[in-house]
């Protein structure tokens, strides 16, 4: 094995992109969506930011999955919402003006959603794996050679999308949070969600808004979130 071959295997990763619509909606309330959150824990409340309820983002059911990216072993459910008033800030914190939350299967209930003003156009979503999912440029440590460098993005593709696990597609740099751990709860990148024209979902222009996992000791379920945008 070259020193190229040993390079692509040592950044390599598994993912799943998730397909948004272009087929029949499930009937049950458990399955994956774009848009839509129609489950959570019995008597918890909608999520809320300055008296308005959230929007619902996303629901993911990991059983659906065909298999379990990295940090996305120990729950069965995630949801995700965001502020009707406007994007949140790379920095506020989860329950702030984004919201994420996992369960496990015993956990959830049926739920009829609020009314939001949502404009994104709810999508049922089925999973597809990527086999060879490779970092950014900005995302690299070390390469082998110059040559290689310089016809990174030819060889080694990043694959975008509504994506679980694999590697981040950036956009801007780094995310903050990432490569100089400029958090606390020292998070690696779990999964991100893209800008869906489908859907009527922006990040900002054509953005990218990612979700980390804190590594740190005790921090284990703490998330992190940031977008970048064209």
């Amino acid at each position: 094995m070259n020193a190229v071959d040993r390079f692509r295997n040592s950044i390599r990763r598994r993912a799943i992109t998730m397909e948004v619509g272009g087929f029949r909606p499930p009937d049950s309330p458990f399955t994956s969506w774009f848009g839509r959150v129609s489950f959570m824990a019995a008597r918890e409340e909608w999520p809320t930011h300055d008296g308005r309820p959230m929007v619902a983002l996303a629901q993911v059911n990991m059983a659906e999955m065909p298999f379990r990216p990295p940090r996305m072993n120990d729950f069965d459910f995630l949801t995700v919402f965001v502020a009707a008033q406007g994007l949140p800030h790379a920095h506020e914190p989860n329950g702030s003006a984004w919201c994420l939350r996992t369960y496990t299967l015993d956990e959830v209930v049926a739920v009829e959603p609020p009314e939001t003003g949502t404009h994104i156009r709810p999508f049922p979503m089925r999973p597809s794996v990527v086999e060879e999912d490779y970092p950014c440029h900005e995302d690299l440590v070390t390469v082998p050679s110059e040559e290689l460098v310089q016809d990174y993005h030819d060889a080694f593709d990043n694959q975008g999308g509504f994506k679980l696990g694999g590697w981040p597609t950036l956009i801007q740099s780094e995310i903050f949070w990432a490569p100089w751990q400029k958090h606390p709860a020292t998070p690696e990148f779990v999964f991100q969600i893209d800008s869906c024209e489908k859907a009527g979902w922006q990040w900002g222009h054509g953005g990218v808004g990612y979700f980390g996992r804190g590594t740190a000791e005790g921090q284990r379920d703490v998330w992190a979130h940031e977008w970048q945008c064209l």
